[in-house]
């Protein structure tokens, strides 16, 4: 067959314009696929970019945040030299570590304890209605944990004065104490630092209150606590034989007066039953105590202060420290060290109870 000039050039014409169109079309596809991955890689960044200001700003936001642990305040010693003052401490009791000695008139326990003594304690004996007090086993100054809750509570109340605590407080003592409720000390030292200018001005209050009790080595602690832990002044080092003599100072009515004194005691001697170990399950008649404890190298440290027949002028103030590889192992440990106590307390004849420490 044979066509025209005339249709083949029109034939010629329309395939052109065919092959334009085809190239348009892919011409604008390219165009979509480039301007979308565009799209995508702006996004991408502006996210990227969104969440480098966040990661940013976290830190400022943690240090509002009223119930994190608290930063050290304005003119507070330098974490440095609370370490100081703390291994100073460590080493005062260094040379009385691993043995049995007595100060005052008199034993307070009977002269076969130590045979039976269980290993790996330190306990601290004072007496109520005298100046003596004894000691066996290590007496390394180690971390008050939970028992320092207690000092916390009689500093309060101390600084209250005659107003005594609100009823928020008042609940927040009993949850503090007979729970040992981390949350509620936290806002009751919270309003104690409110009251001596922070963090600095409640620590060093808390150190007369130590002081008054004839305490006169301890430095509660203010650094940033370790991973495991919650507070400052539970990290403080608090030997076995001090903290007897402070709660032998809180039973005697030297630090609070005689209705407040009762109102701490009454918590201690009200401790729920989980953590009612050692103390509170050797059998005493009346014993008000508190429990403290925490993670430390690899295992746990333990430990207990109390007051045995804190209203008769027989009562001691006991308090017993333990390291162990578990939570378990330190509070079974705890309690036959109180068990080992009910045996081996010394009988003690006093009329009247002892006199209160001279504060330095």
């Amino acid at each position: 067959m044979t066509y025209s000039r005339d249709y083949l050039e029109e034939r010629r014409r329309s395939q052109v314009k065919r092959r334009r169109v085809i190239a348009v079309v892919v011409a604008a596809v390219v165009l979509c696929a480039v301007g979308a991955a565009v799209f995508v890689l702006n996004h991408q960044q502006q996210v990227h970019h969104v969440v480098v200001v966040r990661v940013a700003s976290t830190p400022a936001a943690s240090h509002v945040t009223t119930h994190q642990e608290y930063p050290a305040a304005q003119g507070a010693p330098a974490q440095k030299t609370i370490e100081a003052q703390l291994a100073a401490t460590k080493a005062r009791h260094h040379a009385s570590s691993h043995h049995a000695a007595d100060s005052g008139s008199g034993s307070l326990l009977t002269p076969d304890a130590a045979s039976s003594m269980p290993a790996d304690v330190g306990v601290a004996v004072a007496a109520l209605g005298s100046d003596a007090t004894q000691t066996a086993g290590s007496q390394e100054a180690a971390h008050g944990w939970s028992t320092t809750k207690v000092p916390v509570l009689v500093s309060l109340l101390k600084a209250r004065g005659s107003e005594g605590l609100t009823g928020t407080e008042s609940s927040e003592a009993h949850a503090a104490i007979t729970e040992s409720d981390n949350q509620s000390i936290l806002d009751l030292f919270g309003d104690l630092k409110q009251l001596k200018g922070g963090l600095t001005g409640a620590s060093h209050y808390m150190d007369t209150v130590l002081r008054l009790g004839g305490d006169t080595d301890t430095v509660v602690a203010e650094g940033e606590p370790p991973a495991g832990a919650v507070t400052t002044f539970g990290q403080t080092e608090w030997s076995p034989l001090e903290a007897a003599k402070f709660y032998r100072a809180l039973a005697l009515g030297c630090l609070l007066p005689a209705n407040k004194t009762q109102e701490v005691l009454g918590l201690m001697e009200n401790i729920e039953p989980s953590e009612s170990w050692g103390l509170g399950s050797a059998g005493f008649t009346s014993v008000a105590f508190k429990g403290g404890w925490g993670p430390e190298g690899g295992g746990y440290l333990v430990r207990q202060s109390g007051i045995i027949d804190p209203s008769s002028p027989d009562g001691v103030a006991v308090a017993i420290v333990t390291r162990a590889p578990t939570f378990g192992a330190g509070t079974e440990t705890l309690t036959r060290t109180a068990q080992w106590l009910a045996s081996h307390l010394a009988p003690q004849s006093h009329s009247e109870p002892g006199a209160c420490p001279t504060a330095e």
